[in-house]
């Protein structure tokens, strides 16, 4: 039988403080092995390297290789690599796409202040699931559509690049429009935490807020419930901006 579980362990360990996936593992076990390594014998070594504390599972297909010697913390793990790993998860899943909703409301509001959220919206024109980034935390693809017909190409030129921590080049919804998709299908558990960014955004931001932006939105037939929202929202916060778009609304739209 050539190799052993320790020459496995040696390669991890030259390979320290990185992410692996399940297939590069799987190329160690062969290096260390044999390359017709039978499946139940990869699972059974996989199980031995996390009970000895050499991988820790970070979700289905990922593995962080640790030092059984030196502790770690997950929520460093998590500021580390969640970016990155939400990147290239994306990459692989569509070639163009946007962060959506409350995580870009966030970063147009606080830039890198922003915690890593338990959900992110990903707005793409090729898929619609709910997948895993790290640990719990997940992805939500959706596809954009109006009229059933997909609306991406139009939404996509409503957005901003920005870069963060280890993650660069990324794109969120501008000001305008993650204000209007944090106020789609409204989420009653955070609604007073969505309606104080909001607030915050519009006492802040107010006076330089692109009207045109909200009328190309409304004009695609989308959003109309989610403007009237912000118009009852500020109609105390910022009564001219209110009445400004209480007039988009009867233009393009109509007044619930």
């Amino acid at each position: 039988m050539k190799g052993s579980i320790d020459d496995l362990i040696q390669i991890l360990k030259k390979q320290k403080k990185k992410i692996i996936s399940s297939m590069e593992l799987k190329n160690f076990i062969y290096m260390s092995f044999w390359n017709d390594t039978p499946i139940n014998k990869i699972y059974k070594l996989t199980f031995q390297l996390r009970n000895r504390w050499f991988l820790y599972l970070l979700r289905k297909d990922l593995f962080y290789i640790t030092n059984p010697d030196k502790p770690f913390n997950v929520e460093e793990i998590e500021e580390q690599w969640y970016r990155k790993l939400l990147k290239n998860h994306c990459n692989n899943v569509c070639k163009q796409r946007y962060i959506w909703g409350l995580t870009a409301l966030e970063i147009n509001l606080y830039w890198n202040g922003v915690t890593i959220p338990e959900n992110i919206m990903v707005v793409n024109k090729e898929k619609q699931a709910i997948e895993t980034v790290v640990f719990e935390k997940r992805i939500l693809f959706r596809k954009y559509e109006a009229k059933w017909k997909n609306i991406f190409s139009q939404m996509i030129k409503l957005t901003d690049e920005v870069s963060m921590f280890n993650c660069k080049n990324i794109l969120i919804a501008n000001l305008e429009l993650s204000i209007l998709e944090c106020l789609y299908n409204f989420d009653t558990t955070n609604g007073w935490y969505i309606e104080a960014c909001i607030k915050k955004a519009i006492k802040k931001n107010g006076k330089s807020l692109n009207l045109q932006n909200i009328e190309k939105i409304i004009k695609l037939g989308k959003h109309n419930t989610s403007l009237n929202r912000l118009y009852s929202l500020i109609r105390t916060v910022y009564p001219s901006l209110a009445e400004e778009i209480k007039k988009l609304i009867k233009k393009y739209g109509f007044l619930l």
